[in-house]
């Protein structure tokens, strides 16, 4: 009789329209208080609203009419979870199993419980049987993001959170986490997004804004970021990450001495965290201190209670102040520590068989024959090569031009090549490039060009020095097909040395931290490059450091006069630019040309093996 009335109502609980829900269940309920379906879903409506001594009541009733049903059993488990009673709430979920082997959610909220008492792989096969009966059961997505997530695999993460978060957009927890993951992978933009849609829904934990200043620092906004790390301060005044982070950005805006004010009380307290340390250290260092950051940070080394990542920041640190000091041996020590605690996650079968796929589908025949967008831009300027092979260089000496804007590493590019693979056909990317038409290549360039925003910024042309837009110039072609590359080489061994020494972050490329890693992407990238080169139809020039460093004028009016502009002097004065820099090389743009980095690696060439046999059996070095 009344089977109609309650479909309607269970939709509009999935609606969230509670009220009209629950104004058809008092309605069946004033006329059979006994039925099960009706006392069910306000046992629903009230455990959704947290008022769980009358999501009892009706449980109780529900149960004294119909103890085998695995839907109320289902219910009273989560009762009891959130009361705190998981062992009860553990017994009702795998009571509610026994009834029905294909019930989701029971699975789902087993392994919710299994995971609060510590038996995390038990309860991630929970999640995992869910899916199986439920793929978008989105409580189970949520719940085996985390866990994914927090097994050190944000990509896998992602997926799951997305998928989540589709049905249950108002989940926070699982937002949270999902700006997290794609924090984690260097999707900086997207995790912005989401931190910020996270602290929208009234969260005010400082860690969402120590999280969203983060972001921010790397996408560039460092004001931003600056404002980020101060309302956490203001949230939680000892809020460490907050402070280690502001101190770091005071660093790269050169503004010294506050950076150390911003540390100076937790530093003579002694509640200074490893991050901390590490902050102080380094803005001592570019205050030409050198000696006493080693002297502050060294006991660090060996200190207990430090995590891998802490221990990892102090490594690189001490090696930066050992190399400045001439103490390579020292240094090296150092460094290897530092990348052997980071560890590698690099695939040198993978990483051959993405370049293959990258070769075969941007193939000269099928370049020749694929859509264009049609746009005529000559805005775009990309540079490309090896991390720490100069393009922080080239970008700072164009960009002190005044028809060109510098808008240093954006990952809009790589970003737009996952989102193309993440298609319904489920046709990854390069492959999924195949069938983009001018319509869909038109829609993913637009908003490039509007991050750039040339025509506002009014000038004529805009570099992007994400390095890793190399692997991607077969789609920048049918995107831009008049934009222009510039492609930075160095010495290898230079370059390879320079990158094992950086740290990178937790968004670092995975191929830096082992020096034979490095010698083989390197030869990949060459390969992928030398690809380019005799296919692509998009113009391109490469300058090598070394040349630049030895003809800093002639080099430079080449680069200008390559980009289609007329020459200007400042650009040889580019170290007085008072634009930031946000990489590594911050600290290098800012001062005149200086030769000390040809050649840099000599001093370590002894430890070098790996990378130099590797280099060597690629053909990129002799001997």
């Amino acid at each position: 009789m009344f089977q109609m009335d309650l479909q309607k109502a269970e939709r509009f609980i999935d609606d969230r329209r509670v009220q009209e829900a629950e104004s058809i269940c008092h309605t069946v309920l004033a006329q059979r208080p006994d039925h099960v379906r009706a006392l069910r879903l306000m046992a629903e409506i009230r455990l959704r609203e947290r008022r769980l001594e009358e999501a009892e009541e009706y449980i109780n009733a529900a149960i004294a009419l119909d103890p085998e049903d695995p839907k109320i059993l289902n219910q009273r488990g989560r009762l009891r979870n959130n009361r705190g009673q998981l062992t009860e709430a553990e017994a009702d979920f795998r009571r509610a199993l026994e009834l029905d082997p294909t019930f989701a959610d029971a699975y789902n909220n087993l392994g919710h419980v299994l995971r609060r008492t510590g038996y995390e792989d038990a309860a991630e096969q929970c999640f995992r049987k869910a899916l199986a009966r439920d793929p978008e059961h989105s409580a189970a997505n949520l719940n085996l993001g985390a866990a994914v997530f927090e097994q050190d695999k944000p990509e896998a993460a992602i997926r799951l959170l997305e998928r989540g978060l589709k049905e249950d957009m108002v989940n926070v927890a699982g937002r949270y986490n999902l700006g997290l993951a794609y924090h984690q992978v260097g999707r900086f933009d997207e995790a912005v997004y989401t931190y910020r849609q996270v602290i929208a829904a009234g969260v005010t934990d400082p860690d969402a804004y120590s999280n969203l200043a983060s972001a921010l620092q790397a996408m560039g906004d460092l004001e931003g970021a600056i404002s980020g790390f101060e309302t956490a301060l203001q949230i939680k005044a000892d809020h460490s990450p907050s402070l280690a982070g502001l101190a770091g950005v005071l660093e790269i805006t050169e503004r010294y001495d506050q950076g150390v004010s911003v540390l100076a009380s937790h530093l003579k307290r002694g509640t200074a965290t490893p991050n901390m340390h590490v902050a102080y250290a380094n803005l001592l260092r570019r205050m030409e201190r050198g000696r006493e950051a080693l002297r502050h940070l060294a006991p660090l080394a060996t200190a207990d209670g430090l995590n891998d990542i802490e221990r990892t920041a102090v490594m690189f640190t001490l090696g930066d102040l050992l190399d400045d000091m001439g103490e390579y041996e020292r240094a090296f020590v150092a460094y290897s520590k530092a990348n052997r605690l980071r560890g590698a996650r690099y695939s040198r079968e993978g990483r051959e068989r993405d370049v293959g796929r990258l070769m075969d589908t941007f193939s000269a025949e099928r370049l020749v024959s694929l859509p264009r967008s049609g746009r005529e831009t000559e805005t775009p300027v990309f540079i490309v090569g090896m991390p720490r092979s100069g393009t922080s260089l080239v970008e700072q000496i164009l960009a002190t031009h005044s028809r060109i804007h510098g808008a240093g590493e954006l990952r809009d590019i790589g970003l737009l090549a996952i989102r193309l693979g993440s298609n319904d056909d489920n046709v990854p990317y390069p492959e999924c490039v195949l069938d983009l038409d001018i319509r869909k290549l038109r829609e993913s360039s637009g908003p490039y060009l509007s991050r750039l925003g040339g025509s506002r910024l009014k000038v004529a042309r805009v570099t992007d020095k994400m390095w890793q837009n190399f692997e991607h110039l077969g789609l920048i072609e049918l995107m831009f097909p008049k934009a222009r590359v510039i492609h930075c080489l160095r010495d290898p061994v230079d370059t390879g040395m320079s990158c094992y020494q950086q740290s990178f972050g937790t968004a670092g490329p995975p191929f830096s931290y082992d020096l034979a890693d490095i010698g083989h992407y390197y030869g990949q990238y060459r390969r992928l490059m030398d690809h380019w080169q005799a296919v692509s139809g998009l113009r391109m020039t490469s300058v090598a450091y070394e040349d630049i460093v030895e003809d800093l004028e002639g080099e430079s009016r080449r680069l200008v006069e390559f980009i289609g502009l007329d020459w200007e002097e400042d650009c040889l004065r580019f170290y007085e630019n008072p634009r930031i820099v946000r990489t590594a090389s911050h600290a290098q743009v800012r001062r005149p040309l200086y030769t000390s980095s040809i050649g840099r690696s000599d001093r370590y060439r002894e430890h070098l093996g790996p990378l130099v046999d590797s280099l060597r059996a690629g053909g990129f070095i002799e001997g």
